[in-house]
């Protein structure tokens, strides 16, 4: 299946983690509490979700997996082979998710490599890690990832690092535009607590932009 290419920018200040996956969407997470905010910005609204309800999302997704706690950490196996991507050389690695087999390039030396990692790392909200995926997050990389493959049901995926920058962000881009108005999250759980049955059915939710991955 031929994917549609794309390009995502994700932007990171103290726990402070903003994710542009489109040029009309952008998703704001504070790593501290889980809270995050959907901007829609061409209807200028903003939908919240907050941590509690985000990590009992990813616990509804681990039971509609079918996950088992042993099952909910990947780990990264070394091919014992390197390549070069984009003229930086990485070692390679694979490992099986809940999506699909991936093969992870990972850069060692990347320039400013530790210091990207540790932001990656703060930035990252721990009670969304492994959300039913099984996808490594980044406390798990032993570098910067400069390129993933993944083979999911729809087909082989590529997801490639093209550039980092360490300017200064200003404080406005993670938060909410003074002329946007705040769209209610539909409470999915109708009240309750995550189905412990998988089969229970769950009520219907207006489309909203997925969280990424714990990977670029």
């Amino acid at each position: 299946m031929a994917g549609t290419p794309g390009e995502m920018t994700i932007k990171f200040k103290g726990d402070k983690v903003r994710v542009d996956p489109a040029p009309q969407v952008s998703m704001i997470t504070d790593a501290k509490t889980g809270d995050t905010v959907t901007l829609l910005h061409g209807e200028k609204k903003a939908m919240r979700i907050s941590g509690d309800k985000m990590k009992a999302a990813a616990e509804m997704v681990k039971k509609f997996a079918g996950a088992t706690p042993a099952e909910q950490k990947s780990k990264l196996t070394p091919l014992g082979r390197k390549e070069t991507v984009n003229g930086m050389p990485t070692d390679v690695f694979t490992t099986d998710t809940a999506v699909g087999k991936a093969t992870y390039y990972i850069a060692s030396n990347y320039p400013d490599g530790a210091a990207i990692m540790k932001e990656m790392k703060t930035a990252q909200p721990s009670a969304l890690a492994n959300s039913g995926t099984n996808v490594p997050d980044f406390r798990d990389l032993p570098g910067v990832p400069v390129k993933i493959e993944m083979d999911t049901v729809r087909g082989h995926v590529i997801m490639t690092l093209v550039s980092v920058k360490r300017d200064p962000i200003p404080s406005s881009e993670f938060s909410v535009p003074a002329d946007y108005t705040e769209m209610k999250m539909p409470d999915i759980f109708g009240g309750k607590n995550a189905p412990d049955n998988p089969a229970e059915r769950v009520p219907a939710s207006p489309r909203v932009v997925p969280m990424p991955s714990a990977t670029p």
